[in-house]
């Protein structure tokens, strides 16, 4: 049996270790410029590889922001939550189950079927909130 690791490429390797050590969502284009001294010349190079982790679930796209995380979950199977801070672009992965299971709960209600859950809530987070609120 194939284990996702043995799946990945050389250059999603490369990726997907800089988005691990990253404090912060990437785009391609970061990726790309932080990788300038690596194989990896081309952006489309990076569109492939970001696709690869993607789809293997080691990776997540903040739609907001047009970037990448890391995944943190060691589950197989989680719902996509995120907090995502409209001022300094921190994203927090969260796992709640409750959540998944609502979802569910409304596509059986509307008669839908569910493929793929993404929820991004934006906000401001708590380093925000009071750098903010000891500024007025």
């Amino acid at each position: 049996m194939k284990t996702k690791s043995s799946t990945i490429s050389t250059n999603g390797k490369i990726v997907l270790a800089l988005l691990k050590k990253s404090k912060k969502p990437l785009t391609a284009y970061d990726i790309l410029s932080k990788l300038k001294n690596s194989t990896i010349k081309a952006p489309q190079t990076v569109y492939r590889a970001l696709d690869s982790l993607e789809e293997l679930g080691l990776i997540h796209r903040i739609q907001s922001l047009g970037a990448f995380i890391a995944c943190h979950s060691e589950e197989e199977d989680h719902g996509k939550q995120f907090a995502v801070c409209r001022i300094c672009n921190n994203v927090i992965e969260l796992h709640d189950h409750r959540i998944c299971g609502f979802t569910k709960e409304i596509g059986t209600k509307i008669k839908f079927t569910i493929e793929r859950e993404m929820l991004e809530l934006i906000g401001v987070c708590e380093s925000c909130e009071k750098y903010n609120s000891g500024s007025n």
